[in-house]
């Protein structure tokens, strides 16, 4: 015979946090089941997480905080006495926030509105689990009947620890699930219930299988559908004058549109059933629905938005119906979740950049620039969403008539951080490559105060931005007043490789006229860093990149150009370049630096008694780069000028090219668009040896960087 088994349910006391947005304290605690056999051992044990809600709709900045601390501690048996001290730290935070808020009522009709959209007012009778079967026999009987079923149902699914027993309860779901398909649209407030009911189960995903069976996503998206009909149907016969809608009908419709949305994005944590939601058009009826005045309602569906944007199907619809102008009425906006939300909506849709125009084009810039000075906005959302509308060069021009510039420069110079955060000092350097915003943070004190904090604290991020504002030929000049903290730093900091990258690179944009270079090179001590950095292994390419234009810089100097020719840094230069073939940056500096050393007389010997350094440049004559054409060229011209043995060769090479592009003319009959130079250039394979061949090629734009 089997032994007689008790369940036993314990609930043990965990921790109470705010509510993100709504004015709540949410309580977290264990609910563990077991089952006790009749010797007193546990057969079986069950440990749930489970959380309740205790609304403080009409906290104000009068109210005792003490007084109501002891009273939800009399109310709640989740939270232990000893954490009364706890409580009213809680509250006494809640209270600030709604009084920064400065909507205090506003807040709490919100919060109570928010409440109302999930659940609907039951009878005023007592719900129990034990009578469960009577309220499923309620299911089968009339519409008044159904809608008391219901919601006394509901009273139990709101407790946590009812759900899992719920679940073994085909008859009762799948009478709910019934009633939700053939009564759903005799009456709204039947409809809601049942939703509700399914969409505290659909909380947890545990539950998401037994939602899913009763196919309770595919109905509520059928309701959504038809509740947007009904809204048609509604404007059509106001437009008309035939009828006036009345706000009961509205609000009501928006608790059933609400409930049903808010279980459908739950379930949506799966993407399979996501995409099944997607195909059956949920996607344009979000955007519609943009067009509700309900914060917290509009706050859900810009949550649903924001989910199903990070697929480019999904925001290839929102662009199809135009989501940019409906979103910009909500920046800047007096809810702030509806707000904090739509930015991060926003932030999603900016990656695109038809999108990023969009948002330019309905005056989206300076609203977000006035929210920079709020107190209350997600600094890191808005500043992330600013970067990258900054991306697009024709808008950056744009940014100097906001107030941008000067807020950003003042998050930057008064952050208490050691190091700035990055997504400031980002949207920094993107706006500084426009000479007119460069000018804007250059102005007073700007460019000193970012390079002495740069150099205090050793950020290369702030150096970065004090190189990009140098690039401009306007600002270069104001560098001249640091010269020597630069050059110390770059002593200090020649182990410090993401430093030396920045300071180098400050240093490289100084081709100035009638700076005295040699002056610099040898009170710092420069050319035996140089040549250090540069010996194959020992640097990373984007430091070896940054020393090699700063050795074609200084030797806008000429009186450098003995001690780069004396350095052996030729020599280096020749087997960097046999290494470094296959990136066009590197390859165009080093030429470019040949071409330096070939244009002074004192120099030109060196590099010409070095026949690999010509047999390179000869390699490189039709290179498939632009930019590297024109410099080898200008080399080349030098070289045949000053060595007749090396002008033959040059002739020659110079044959074996336009023999070949002829003969294939004649023989292949190319396309001719094969006569463009960089085609007919891409064409040849006639080289002495295999370097040429092992180089990818990389095109640059214009101005070689």
């Amino acid at each position: 015979m089997d032994e007689e088994q008790v369940l036993r349910r314990r609930a043990k006391a965990g921790y109470v946090e705010v509510h993100p947005t709504d004015s709540a304290l949410v309580v977290f605690y264990e609910v563990e089941a077991e089952i006790i056999a009749e010797h007193g051992g546990s057969i079986l044990a069950d440990r749930t997480l489970c959380q309740k809600q205790i609304r403080v709709p009409a906290l104000t900045p009068k109210t005792d905080v003490a007084a109501l601390a002891q009273r939800i501690l009399s109310k709640c048996k989740y939270i232990m006495p000893s954490q009364l001290g706890e409580v009213e730290q809680l509250l006494a935070f809640l209270q600030q926030r709604n009084r920064a808020s400065g909507h205090n009522v506003q807040a709490a009709e919100r919060a109570e509105s928010k409440r109302q959209m999930l659940v609907q007012a039951a009878d005023k009778e007592q719900a129990r689990l034990a009578d469960i079967d009577d309220y499923i026999e309620m299911l089968y009987d009339d519409t008044k009947s159904k809608i008391r079923g219901t919601a006394l149902i509901l009273q139990l699914v709101r407790s946590p620890e009812n759900l899992a027993e719920l679940t073994h309860n085909e008859t009762m779901l799948g009478a709910l699930a019934r009633v939700m398909r053939e009564d759903g649209l005799k009456s709204p407030q039947l409809t809601t219930n049942i939703v509700s009911i399914f969409f505290f189960f659909s909380s947890y995903s545990e539950f998401h299988p037994v939602v899913s069976h009763f196919k309770i996503g595919a109905t509520c998206v059928k309701i959504v559908e038809q509740e947007m009909e009904r809204y048609t149907m509604w404007q059509r016969a106001i437009d008309k004058r035939r009828r006036k809608l009345e706000k009961g009908e509205l609000t009501e419709q928006e608790q059933l549109l609400y409930v049903a949305l808010h279980l459908l994005l739950n379930l949506a944590e799966d993407t399979q059933t996501e995409i099944k939601m997607v195909r059956k058009g949920l996607v344009p009826q979000l955007v519609t629905l943009l067009d509700r005045m309900n914060y917290e309602f509009l706050t859900l569906v810009v949550t649903f938005l924001k989910k199903l944007s990070v697929f480019e199907e999904n925001t290839a619809v929102m662009i199809e119906h135009d989501i940019v102008t409906k979103l910009a009425k909500f920046v800047p906006h007096e809810c702030e979740p509806l707000q904090t939300t739509s930015l991060r909506l926003l932030l999603n849709l900016s990656c695109k950049p038809e999108l990023r125009k969009r948002m330019i084009d309905v005056g989206l810039l300076p609203r977000l620039s006035q929210l920079l000075d709020e107190p209350e906005v997600q600094l890191g959302l808005l500043v992330t969403l600013l970067y990258n509308l900054s991306l697009d060069e024709d808008t950056l021009p744009l940014f100097g008539a906001t107030e941008t510039i000067p807020s950003v420069m003042r998050l930057i110079l008064t952050s208490e951080a050691e190091y700035v955060e990055v997504e400031p000092v980002a949207l920094a350097i993107n706006l500084a490559k426009s000479y007119r915003n460069a000018k804007i943070m250059c102005e007073g004190s700007g460019l000193k105060l970012l390079l002495k904090r740069g150099l205090r604290v050793r950020d290369p991020v702030l150096l970065k931005l004090v190189r990009t504002l140098c690039q401009h030929e306007q600002t270069k000049e104001l560098l001249l007043d640091f010269i020597d903290p630069l050059g110390k730093e770059i002593q200090a900091c020649h182990q410090d490789a993401d430093m030396l990258v920045e300071l180098v690179g400050i240093l490289a944009q100084l081709d100035i006229e009638n700076f005295n270079f040699e002056a610099l090179v040898t009170e710092y001590d420069l050319i035996p860093l140089m040549r250090d950095i540069l010996q194959p292994g020992v640097a990373e390419d984007d430091l070896v990149l940054e020393v090699v234009i700063l050795v074609g810089t200084i030797l806008s100097d000429p009186a450098c150009a003995p001690l780069v020719a004396q350095s052996g840094l030729v020599e280096i230069f020749i087997e960097l370049l046999k290494q470094k073939q296959e990136d066009d940056e590197i390859v165009l500096q080093i030429v470019f630096v040949w071409n330096k050393l070939l244009f002074y007389t004192s120099t030109r010997r060196v590099v010409l008694q070095h026949s690999r350094a010509v047999s390179y440049l000869l390699d490189l004559m039709h290179d498939t780069n632009d930019v590297i054409r024109k410099v080898v060229a200008g080399a080349l011209d030098i070289v045949a000028e000053c060595d007749e043995h090396w002008a033959a060769e040059i002739r020659i090479k110079q044959f074996q090219f336009h023999n070949g592009i002829w003969l294939d003319m004649v023989l292949g009959e190319p396309d001719q668009n094969a006569l463009d130079d960089v085609d007919l250039y891409e064409q040849e394979h006639e080289h002495d040896d295999d370097f040429e061949a092992r180089r990818h090629g990389l095109r640059l734009d214009d101005e070689g960087t």
